[in-house]
């Protein structure tokens, strides 16, 4: 079925070359475009049409999609077609912002069900989704640690409620501006983390979206 979405998220996989796409449909529901080993995402050569990025955040995009079989909670799966791409421009500031405002939530706990436990984990074949739009947050700070050589993007915040959330970042858009601003300032985390957090502070209104990670198998060395 062709339809049109637009592009919520585009988000880092644990395999460099794929990427996570989400996007909200004219009805208002999600979809993840997910290709047959979705653990895996979507190669991020499909993000582009002649080397130009047409797959991002507020982009009007149209895919051909099918059903596939959904695990719960990524209620949000359909297959595609990967040369049914099309892309139809971006949104204007009014309908970006009414595509993130509508069916957002407030409290983090309503995004999922009651099924969130420990405020970080959802336990597979839950019935509840997997992503949706936090609105009405508030961001406390941006920290940008290092482990095992490696950047690290974490991102503390709370919800209309007061409940604390201290998650990691996988938004691609979000990563880039934070490994460029250390590599600008010499490998200067702190100031960094510290400039981005006021920038986010001073922000009028804070869109966040939240999504599930899919269950993963434990290395057979541990």
């Amino acid at each position: 079925m062709k339809q049109r979405i637009v592009i919520t998220d585009l988000t880092q996989m644990p395999k460099g070359n794929y990427a996570c796409i989400a996007g909200i449909d004219e009805s208002g529901q999600c979809i993840r475009p997910v290709t047959k080993v979705r653990e895996d995402g979507v190669p991020k050569s499909l993000l582009y049409s002649e080397d130009q990025l047409i797959i991002h955040p507020r982009a009007k995009v149209w895919f051909n999609f099918h059903r596939v079989d959904v695990v719960l909670p990524h209620i949000e799966d359909q297959g595609f077609a990967p040369d049914s791409i099309v892309s139809q421009g971006l949104c204007s500031e009014m309908e970006w912002e009414h595509v993130l405002q509508s069916g957002s939530y407030i409290r983090v706990e309503n995004i999922y069900d009651g099924f969130l436990q420990g405020r970080s984990w959802v336990k597979p074949g839950a019935s509840t989704k997997s992503t949706a739009t936090l609105s009405q947050g508030t961001i406390a700070n941006v920290h940008l640690p290092e482990w095992e050589g490696k950047l690290k993007y974490r991102l503390l915040f709370s919800d209309s409620t007061g409940c604390v959330f201290d998650r990691p970042v996988s938004d691609l858009a979000f990563r880039e501006l934070c490994y460029s601003e250390i590599k600008r300032e010499g490998q200067d985390r702190l100031e960094v983390s510290s400039r981005l957090t006021d920038l986010l502070k001073s922000a009028d209104r804070i869109y966040l979206r939240l999504g599930l990670a899919r269950p993963w198998l434990q290395s057979k060395n541990k």
